[in-house]
């Protein structure tokens, strides 16, 4: 039996998917690469807003399309979601399995199949470790409570094994991430035990590169921004999303922070030495004024963020804040490609500054030519590092002098 998995939507759901391989490889499963020459095509499934429940859809049609006498399964958030909505519009659909229902989609596919610790990696020198999942900020724009619930840290000595496991196999660089990464712990424990899980990674040989995604502003502290600071083997690099700065607006979202506690943090880790922040705004919130969409604009101008993700905000139904007035989607739009502009200046003002450096750079995979990261920047949504007429080791490091920019990514000469 062949077996197909498109894997959409975030890290998280990699890390899902990598897994659901495993144990169907562990069983003598082929995994193929191709869905048309596969007997069995699963879809990992996405349905945080809007367009990744239409991403979803289309993925079904274009399985169904080539289907003939293969099985599709769908799997995850979007039938969590909306699993009759899915029902309803696709019955040449195999099965559906929601989140909670991993095993019974294996047995379907392999009698004999389980969860097990097996992982089917698809990423090279680095990996994803998922520490937990669900979450219970109940921000008031977000879907994941509804889908995946309250949330649950994964076991302390479980998460060490696996990191081990992956060093093992060659993983140079681990990747933290959660809904909200730096929670860890706080469920299960009693308290927060992201740092103690870093410091035990970080005596794992052959971990290399730690790197915390995700983080949140009000669960952010000093003991792991001292951990960044000091500790050799975490990137010098934080993911922080910060979604606004207005404080009507960031108490409209439920975030809890305050906009003096959101500058007090980018102070804080704008004194660490050659820091990378990402964060991530949505622009056109409900009843978003102009005043405060230029508030935010001004403190994206004047803060060091080198890296920005931007959303224009959808509506979801069952949120909180489908309750609000809406700012029509015109303006939503327009304000949403305000932000873009600005962060494909930061991208290109952030890379320029960098020519002419030399940086440790991680090789993760090869197209026409070879392409790795810095610990500056994440693999996958930062900027990508790429070099050219060389003989390298995709999953290794190496050593790269930056040249030149090539749209959001960098062109760099190794030197060794």
């Amino acid at each position: 039996m062949k077996v197909n998995l498109i894997s959409l939507g975030c890290p998280k759901n990699l890390v899902d998917s990598e897994k659901l391989l495993g144990a169907l490889g562990a069983t003598g499963v082929e995994i193929c690469a191709i869905p048309e020459y596969s007997d069995v095509i699963i879809i990992n499934t996405c349905a945080f807003i809007e367009p990744a429940i239409v991403e979803t859809e289309e993925e079904i049609k274009k399985a169904l399309a080539i289907a003939s006498n293969k099985k599709i399964y769908v799997h995850g958030c979007a039938v969590n979601r909306y699993a009759k909505r899915l029902k309803d519009a696709f019955p040449g659909v195999a099965g559906f399995f929601s989140l909670e229902q991993n095993e019974q989609l294996l047995r379907t596919i392999q009698t004999n199949a389980k969860i097990t610790r097996a992982r089917l990696l698809t990423t090279q020198g680095y990996a994803y470790l998922k520490i937990a999942d669900g979450c219970s900020n109940r921000c008031s724009y977000c879907t994941i409570p509804m889908i995946k619930g309250a949330y649950k840290s994964a076991d302390f000595d479980t998460l060490l094994r696996e990191s081990a496991e992956l060093a093992e196999i060659g993983v140079k660089e681990l990747i933290l991430i959660a809904q909200d990464t730096t929670a860890y712990g706080q469920d299960l424990y009693d308290k927060p035990m992201l740092v103690e899980l870093i410091k035990g990674i970080s005596k794992i040989p052959g971990i290399e590169w730690i790197r915390i995604m995700y983080t949140h502003p009000m669960s952010l502290n000093d003991e792991i921004i001292d951990e960044i600071r000091t500790n050799k083997k975490v990137c010098k690099y934080i993911d922080l999303p910060i979604q606004h700065i207005n404080d009507r607006i960031l108490r409209l979202m439920n975030r809890r922070a305050t906009k003096q506690r959101i500058q007090e943090l980018f102070a804080k880790l704008e004194a660490i030495d050659g820091i990378s922040i990402r964060t991530t705004v949505i622009a056109g919130f409900p009843t978003e004024t102009a005043d405060e969409f230029k508030e935010l604009l001004n403190f994206i101008k004047e803060t060091k963020i080198h890296w920005l993700g931007v959303f224009s905000y959808f509506c979801e139904h069952g949120t909180q804040a489908a309750e609000f007035k809406q700012v029509p989607e015109s303006i939503i739009n327009q304000r949403y490609e305000q932000i873009v502009a600005l962060q494909q200046s930061l991208i290109e003002k952030n890379n320029r500054s960098r020519l002419g450096k030399v940086y440790k750079t991680l090789v993760h995979h090869k197209n026409s030519q070879y392409v790795g990261h810095t610990e500056h920047a994440c693999p996958d949504i930062d900027s990508n590092v790429l070099m050219k007429n060389t003989d390298l080791r995709i999953g290794k490091f190496c050593t790269a002098r930056f040249s030149d920019v090539f749209g959001c990514d960098v062109c760099a000469e190794t030197i060794s």
